[in-house]
């Protein structure tokens, strides 16, 4: 057994009663949708852009898995969803109207971003995109998009099939700069 001197000891309470636990720091929640594993994939590449800021927490949940406690602690939402006849997917849908009609929330100020997948060159995913960012934006809530070098998108999409099944590293690159920005925005909100 090795014997830890008290004054070592004292410090290292010191300093984990410093460190902010899950519940003190903002949380980024991403609510996702998935058809075919490709919407989720976007989704775990968006959580590793969050991960990738420190002092902010992240969740990664179904629309089915999300709690209103989730919701309405998080800081920051970020909505993904396949694109189903150029717009959100249902079960998507159903979630958004939740949250007034079941959970009875104000979502006002927190941030939000959204993300969306599909098959082929078009086909709607800037609308499904377009459609989750009305959402936010008629609940209060505050948007954003990756930058890149001096310009912003107002989401990010993946075409996951031909001519590019699956999900490119671009695309994937693209998703964590979202979660990124995302957890960036939410500090700057979040500190006093």
């Amino acid at each position: 057994m090795i014997a830890i001197p008290r004054y070592l000891l004292l410090v290292l309470v010191l300093l984990a009663a410093a460190q902010p636990t899950l519940a003190e720091k903002p949380t980024v929640l991403i609510v996702y949708y998935s058809q075919t594993g490709n919407t989720e994939k976007m989704a775990k590449a968006v959580m590793e852009g969050v991960q990738r800021v420190d002092g902010v927490a992240v969740l990664l949940r179904t629309v089915k898995a999300v709690t209103r406690e989730e919701l309405k602690a998080c800081s920051g939402l970020i909505l993904g969803t396949p694109t189903s006849y150029a717009n959100m997917a249902a079960p998507m849908q159903q979630f958004i109207d939740d949250w007034f009609n079941v959970y009875k929330l104000a979502l006002t100020d927190k941030v939000g971003a959204a993300f969306a997948t599909g098959g082929g060159m078009t086909g709607g995913k800037e609308h499904a995109v377009i459609s989750l960012l009305l959402a936010m934006l008629n609940n209060g809530m505050m948007v954003v998009g990756p930058v890149y070098d001096g310009y912003g998108t107002f989401g990010v999409s993946a075409i996951t099939d031909e001519p590019d099944p699956g999900l490119s590293e671009y695309e994937l690159k693209d998703a964590r700069r979202l979660g990124e920005r995302v957890a960036q925005t939410v500090l700057r909100i979040d500190r006093p």
